[in-house]
Formats: structure tokens, sequence, C-alpha cells
């Protein structure tokens, strides 16, 4: 008994580190494709199509929620059970669950990019320049700063700092409280996305380099040069820090030091950048395909297959229970699909050893 247990106990192992296939589980096909990505937050994906409708969808069953008339080209922001959109010459911030509007407030100029939020706040980034941060609970102006140039990429907040990638290519840090600058730093090129984490800054640019800079005061800790323009935003994970450029290579290279650990061939364009799951990272190709990789190897894991080419970036639920649907994809065509791991029946312990007669 105690070498069948041990088997027992050995396949388990194995059925933990194996990468579970993802399979598709609903689908719905919008009347006109996305004008933008959609916003998610835990349980909902808000999708702004071309056609002036912003529509709610359930992210575990697949069914919509609300719809409604609005006219937006950016994709919602979510945070604190509300949806926030943005017009001409304001914001509007909508119950998550309803639709029901529960405040309005100017924005003199319009939004030039996305609406942010976090933790409480929601900055809008104007084509003057200007930076403002209101309270995302009543939209209540808290304060506006003029930076000189507009966000090229979604901002990143670490510690009691909120950092800026401007679309003159500079990289500024300002505190969340005031937007008083703390330091700026040019660039030689656009940021394309910016993750940060409690020690750093890391960025790809459309000079073809991906950077890792200090967050104290912006200055370079490790450098890689890559074959093009680097693709959405890098992961990260305790040992390794991602990325995709559209040389068609995923990269990982060691977090404190930027070493290279290993790097994997993609066949196609990248769209968008890499997804850590739990044991694997899923990197999104422009085509239906997204292709799982090992997070120690880079041997490829699972490969899923969506209806359609592949639109914005797609999304996955990091908070969800492993048997929910977690991988979310919009196609170019306009058809959301969820996707959730298939998990095998765990191996039982068996009554009688084969080959063993019956007792009688």
């Amino acid at each position: 008994m105690g070498v069948l247990f041990a088997a027992v106990i050995a396949i388990l192992q194995a059925a933990v580190a194996t990468v579970a296939p993802l399979d598709a589980r609903w689908s719905i096909p919008f009347e006109t494709p996305p004008v933008a990505g959609a916003g998610f937050d835990a349980t909902t994906a808000y999708v702004p199509l071309k056609g002036g409708q912003l529509v709610a969808v359930d992210l575990d069953r697949g069914t919509v929620r609300w719809r409604m008339d609005l006219a937006t080209t950016f994709t919602p922001a979510t945070g604190g059970g509300l949806v926030f959109t943005t017009t001409e010459s304001s914001i509007e911030a909508r119950d998550a669950l309803t639709g029901a509007t529960r405040w309005r407030t100017p924005l003199p100029g319009g939004a030039a990019v996305p609406l942010y939020w976090d933790t409480g706040w929601l900055v809008a980034s104007t084509p003057n320049g200007d930076l403002a941060a209101f309270r995302a609970s009543d939209g209540t102006l808290v304060w506006r700063q003029p930076l000189g140039a507009p966000l090229a990429a979604a901002p990143a907040p670490a510690l009691d700092r909120l950092f800026l990638p401007l679309a003159d290519n500079r990289l500024v840090a300002v505190l969340l409280a005031t937007g008083e600058t703390v330091w700026s730093r040019k660039l030689s090129g656009r940021i394309t996305g910016l993750l940060a984490l409690d020690d750093q800054l890391v960025f790809g640019t459309t000079a073809r380099d991906v950077t890792s800079v200090r967050v104290s005061n912006g200055r370079d800790r490790w450098r890689w040069r890559v074959g093009g323009d680097v693709s959405g935003l890098p992961s990260a994970d305790a040992k390794h820090i991602y990325f995709a450029a559209r040389d068609n290579v995923l990269r990982a290279v060691d977090r404190k030091s930027g070493n290279l650990r290993w790097k994997a061939s993609l066949g196609a364009r990248p769209v968008g950048g890499p997804l850590p799951l739990p044991n694997t990272i899923l990197m999104p190709l422009v085509s239906s395909e997204i292709i799982g990789f090992d997070r120690e190897t880079g041997k490829p894991t699972v490969t899923v297959k969506a209806a359609g080419e592949m639109g914005p970036q797609p999304f996955f639920r990091p908070g969800a229970r492993p048997t929910a649907v977690r991988l979310i994809t919009v196609s170019r065509e306009g058809q959301l699909q969820g996707f959730a791991q298939r998990f095998e029946p765990v191996p039982g312990l068996i009554d009688v050893l084969p080959g063993t007669p019956a007792v009688p």
C-alpha cells in the first residue's frame, strides 16, 4: 500500500505542475466591433462599441448585464464599484451593477487617452498636456498640473508616487497627493507600456529598448536592446520580468540583474504584452492564437484558439477561482469569449490492485 500511495502522490504532484488546457465556456458576438479595448473589474467586462453603445457582460455566465447608448472612443476605467467614461468635455461615473449615472464632472478640453483609476483616485490627461486628479467616489477635482504633453501610455503607481509616460518621450514622477513633480527624465523613444514594482520601473519604448530604472530617481538599473518595438506592458513575478517585441521574441530576464534567463520565438507578431498565469506566461499573437510558455524554461505549454483575429489585449482574472472563467478575449470583428482551465478528475485510491483475487 505504501508504494501505491507514493504513486498516487506523484500523479497528483504532476497534475498540479501541468498546465491545464483552456476551453471556451461562452461567446458573445456584438453587432459592431469594439471602438476601444474593454474595461474590466473582478466580475464584468465593459465593452465600448463603434455603434455608440457601452455593453456590460458578466464574466462568469457570459450574459449581458446592461447596455446603453454611449459614444466614447476610449477604454472605460473601473474601480470602487463604478465605471468611468469620457465625453468631449466631461467625465461620467456609473454604477457598475446597473449602469445608472452616479456623478458627472466637467473636463475642459476632454481627454487625450483613457482615464486611469487607482485606490480611489481617477486621473485624466488632456490634449494640451494637463493632468487632472479627481476623487473617484464623487468626481471632486483634487489637483490639476500642467505637464506640457499628454500621456502616451497608462500611468503606474508605486508607493506615494504616480509615474507618467508622456508623449514627448519624458518619464515623470509626481506625488499622487498633490501632482508635484519629483523627478523627470528624457528618453530616446515613446514609452509603450510602463510596469511599476516596489524597487523599479520597467518599460519598453519605440526606440527598441527595454529599460529598468530606480523608483527613487529614475536612473538606469539595466537595459536591453531588442529587434523591434516593444509590444504592450511587461509583466513580472518573483523571479523574472517578461517582455515581447515585434522581432517576434518573448524574453524572460532576471528581476534583479536583467540577465537573460530564456527567450522563445513566437512565430507571429505579438499583440499586447505577456499575461502571467500561476505557472505559465500567455502571449497573444496577431492571429487567433494565444501561446503559453513555461515560466522557468520558456518551453511551449498550451495553445488557446480564439474566435477570429485577436483584437485588444486579452484580460486575465487573477483573483478568480481556478475553475472559473479566467481568460477573456475580444476579436477584431467584435466577439467576446471567456475561457476556463480544464481540470481532469483527481485520481483516487483503488480498493483492489489489478490481478488480486477477489475475496468471497
